[in-house]
């Protein structure tokens, strides 16, 4: 009897350490988020202008509205002194990753990534101008758009989508695209490119990377 006695106060105090353990972990886990959702007229905006440095993952959708939505998460060891945040200016809506806590955190950018996991998702209006740049994002984006402008350094982007114009730039990242009527300039220096010989139209797309595949489908 004293034997289950025992065995029973061991358990219980082993379980309510865990269970301590477990609240404190998780209250750093969400401690090092930092969720944010924007949402304003569209009225007299013709671009938005993303600065994807330090954001791993953009996702853009066109839809039937007269709003423009962003929702973010950052995430990491100091995810919670960054924010996703935009600004209009004229026509134009800038939209980036701040830092918004008065806190010491290492300074260096390159290694920023390591301690911050940001991703951004973005719905719009249709045809309206889109230009992202970044450093390690990778980008998504489906819909009808006017212009498209990616330039990207270690990611790679899907498209999924019509554009009057579009100007696609990676480093190693791969570019894959379905579209429709356009006409399809390609230049890899170092990966594959495959596309359909038969893709013609008014809409022009260049696509270029130096190391990473070039894959194009038509669009049903």
């Amino acid at each position: 009897m004293l034997n289950n006695t025992y065995t029973l106060k061991s358990w219980n105090n082993n379980f309510k350490t865990f269970l301590l353990s477990l609240i404190f972990l998780t209250s750093l886990y969400v401690d090092g988020q930092n969720r944010g959702e924007d949402k304003f007229s569209s009225k007299g905006i013709s671009e938005v202008i993303v600065d994807g440095d330090e954001i791993f993952t953009i996702s853009v959708a066109t839809a039937q509205t007269d709003a423009i939505t962003l929702k973010s998460l950052s995430d990491g060891e100091y995810g919670n002194d960054y924010q996703v945040v935009s600004e209009v200016k004229g026509n134009q809506v800038f939209v980036k990753l701040k830092r918004v806590s008065i806190v010491d955190t290492p300074d260096d950018k390159r290694n920023a990534h390591k301690v911050i996991a940001a991703t951004l998702e973005i719905t719009m209006p249709e045809n309206l101008n889109l230009s992202v740049k970044s450093d390690i994002g990778s980008v998504e984006a489906k819909g009808k758009f006017q212009e498209l402008s990616f330039n990207l350094i270690q990611g790679g982007c899907n498209i999924d989508g019509t554009a009057r114009l579009a100007n696609i730039k990676t480093i190693d990242g791969n570019i894959f695209v379905k579209t429709s009527n356009a006409v399809i300039q390609t230049d890899s220096h170092h990966g594959l490119v495959d596309f359909p010989s038969d893709m013609f139209g008014f809409n022009v797309w260049r696509l270029s990377t130096n190391g990473g595949n070039i894959t194009v489908k038509k669009q049903e």
